[in-house]
């Protein structure tokens, strides 16, 4: 990916609007207060300094009774977002390599995220990357408003 990823500054937000639109701009919004206390960062990638993607990752507690049970501790990846006229160019690929460097440097042997069940593209993507479905029937088939997803995981310190 040619560019940069960095940790978003708290003016960086104000750009996603402009970047992603309104919904992904909320979307970010909505977990910056857990960025504010420190459990989590947005990572941000820049093409001639302006926003063409970002990521959420999240070392807070997880939302979901099942993940803190059978994957306690274990750091989230929320919402990986390419803006649509850089996808399939390494940008999301270069965010969560990313996101895995920055968990690793914090101690972290594992990350988790959840994938819509009927987002084959992005299944395909992460899979491509390394994360599996783990075996727990109870991290599959989770529910959220909007969606129906599946946790997948990987190993940090895989070759």
């Amino acid at each position: 990916m040619e560019g940069e990823v960095r940790v978003a500054e708290p003016g960086d937000l104000d750009r996603f609007a402009d970047a992603f639109g309104p919904e992904q701009y909320h979307l970010f919004r909505s977990r910056a207060s857990q960025w504010r206390r420190g459990l989590g960062e947005i990572l941000v990638a820049l093409r001639d300094g302006r926003p063409v993607g970002a990521v959420f990752v999240s070392w807070d507690v997880a939302d979901e009774p099942a993940v803190r049970k059978y994957l306690p501790g274990v750091p989230v990846i929320f919402h990986l977002h390419v803006a649509a006229a850089h996808r399939r160019q390494g940008v999301g690929t270069g965010l969560i390599r990313a996101a895995e460097r920055r968990l690793r440097g914090r101690g972290h042997t594992r990350v988790l995220l959840g994938v819509d069940e009927s987002n084959r593209a992005a299944r395909r993507f992460y899979l491509r990357l390394g994360y599996v479905q783990p075996d727990e029937p109870a991290l599959r088939g989770l529910h959220a408003p909007a969606e129906t997803y599946d946790i997948l995981v990987a190993d940090l310190n895989r070759a």
